[in-house]
């Protein structure tokens, strides 16, 4: 296991015993096991730590390459988000500037408006697409209310499977943004 992929577990692991704000980066690298300078090449701070959990769960699910709608891509969200997000939900009552719901809003939006018009997660290579102005507001909208959907939905709010919640926010998109997606996503 990578130094990285320690502390996040390190850290996921402190927010199961205690308050987020109650964490330190000092107990974080201790229990990761390894030192403040291994931390910091990694991540700024714990906030930072948290918001690695999301980009986490959307990049892993990307990788997985068995999707060519946003539904399908939904659903591999949806799954493992269940697995490892249910014991994080006290992260969604960070507050302040580095809020969690900010953050996934916020990568939401840029993850699927790179997907859309690029064709990967990062915006790299030649444009295959470009979003217009009604378009970028639509996913705009949609991404916002998917955070609030997804902390609700691993909270248990819904009893929908994740087929289900998924065919859902599918049904939720703006009809233009629906359809295959472009080439088969590559990272």
């Amino acid at each position: 296991m990578d130094a990285k992929q320690k502390i996040l577990n390190a850290f996921n692991e402190l927010i199961c015993e205690q308050d987020f704000y109650s964490v330190t980066v000092r107990q974080i690298v201790r229990k990761a096991g390894v030192s403040r300078a291994t931390f910091y090449r990694h991540f700024h701070d714990k906030y930072d730590v948290m918001n690695y959990n999301f980009s986490y769960l959307i990049e892993s699910s990307i990788a997985h390459r068995s999707f060519h709608t946003m539904e399908d891509l939904f659903v591999l969200i949806l799954e493992k988000g269940k697995e490892v997000w249910h014991p994080l939900l006290p992260l969604f009552n960070t507050e302040g500037a580095n809020n969690l719901k900010d953050f996934i809003c916020e990568y939401s939006y840029q993850t699927a408006e790179h997907l859309y018009e690029y064709g990967n997660l990062n915006g790299s290579g030649k444009k295959k697409r470009t979003l217009n102005a009604k378009e970028h507001l639509q996913l705009k909208i949609f991404c916002y209310g998917c955070a609030g959907f997804f902390e609700d939905w691993i909270g248990g709010k819904y009893s929908l499977n994740s087929v289900q919640a998924a065919q859902a926010l599918y049904e939720s998109l703006p009809e233009c943004l629906r359809g295959e997606l472009i080439s088969a996503y590559s990272l």
